[in-house]
């Protein structure tokens, strides 16, 4: 087992990107700022009094369906799974997303436009050390239809594996992918991957009067012979969306993660629990473990000499 130690990120100047949210039809505007380390991932909502900051992290986290959402408050910001997906995928650890709205732009239902405007503006490297939380021993989170198992991982990464089972309405097949957490991975196999849907729920959602901006053409829906009007640009899209998600839902802890994760059938809700688990069932690595055991190591090299 191996794990390395890496020093915090932020971003290397400021960048623009606006869009529409797919729940809300709302037009939105986000800014990305550089942050002081240890400062984590911070949402800012500018259309409020005060600018009331909410931390990507899960003690924040606020149930709604089919999404994340964030709540401090007052102030909530909504389906930010995408783009917290490729801030951790671009290892960038402390940055200031401000919005003028409560839900993020939805854009094609991938990361893909947040990979590129991250992308562009590049990080800039802080004098703090990133913290690890290790997997020491494997245990599952199971809710009856879902289950992630967690396991420790041999080779000191962060390894992803999704299996999916469709379910009624769904006219794919079976799908499993797996992954390990790159930059380079994750720009070229997971962030084009968009959010699929059944007509059915398209259909319900759009009765409800919902997603009323949003076509076929900008995300997966799935008809009786594949997806109406659109193409897959992986023949297991599905099965890496899921874990796109992951990566996202598993980003709201100030830590890098060094362990596997098989999830079977799992969404955002059982992912959040998987996260509030492993902060318990971890072993934090800071700055505290690097100098007990620099000085474990000191200690040897004397006795080593006085032997």
């Amino acid at each position: 087992m191996r794990q390395t130690f890496r020093l915090q990120n932020t971003l290397a100047g400021s960048a623009v990107i606006e869009g529409f949210g797919f729940w809300t039809g709302e037009d939105v505007r986000l800014e990305f700022r550089p942050a002081q380390a240890d400062s984590g991932v911070v949402f800012v909502r500018s259309d409020l009094p005060g600018n009331p900051r909410i931390p990507a992290l899960i003690e924040y986290r606020g149930e709604k369906p089919r999404q994340t959402s964030l709540v401090n408050g007052a102030a909530r910001v909504d389906m930010i799974e995408h783009l917290l997906a490729a801030v951790k995928a671009l290892k960038i650890d402390n940055c200031e997303i401000w919005t003028d709205r409560p839900e993020m732009p939805g854009f094609d239902g991938s990361s893909r436009p947040f990979i590129q405007v991250l992308a562009q503006i590049g990080t800039a490297m802080q004098p703090a050390v990133r913290h690890i939380r290790l997997v020491t021993q494997a245990f599952q989170v199971d809710n009856g239809q879902q289950r992630i198992t967690v396991s420790p991982s041999k080779t000191g990464r962060n390894l992803y594996r999704y299996s999916l089972i469709p379910g009624s309405g769904y006219s794919i097949e079976p799908q499993e992918y797996t992954f390990d957490l790159t930059p380079e991975g994750f720009s070229s196999g997971i962030a084009a991957c968009r959010t699929f849907l059944s007509k059915g729920e398209a259909d319900y959602l759009l009765e409800k009067g919902l997603c009323q901006r949003v076509t076929p053409k900008d995300v997966i829906v799935l008809g009786e012979h594949g997806p109406i009007e659109n193409e897959f640009r992986f023949n297991d899209e599905c099965a890496r969306h899921k874990i796109l998600d992951m990566v996202g839902d598993f980003s709201l802890c100030n830590c890098d993660w060094v362990g596997e994760f098989s999830s079977s059938r799992g969404g955002h809700s059982i992912n959040a629990e998987c996260v509030r688990q492993l902060l318990d069932k971890t072993m934090l690595l800071d700055e505290t473990f690097l100098s007990r055991r620099s000085n474990l190591m000191l200690q040897r090299e004397e006795m080593l000499k006085a032997a």
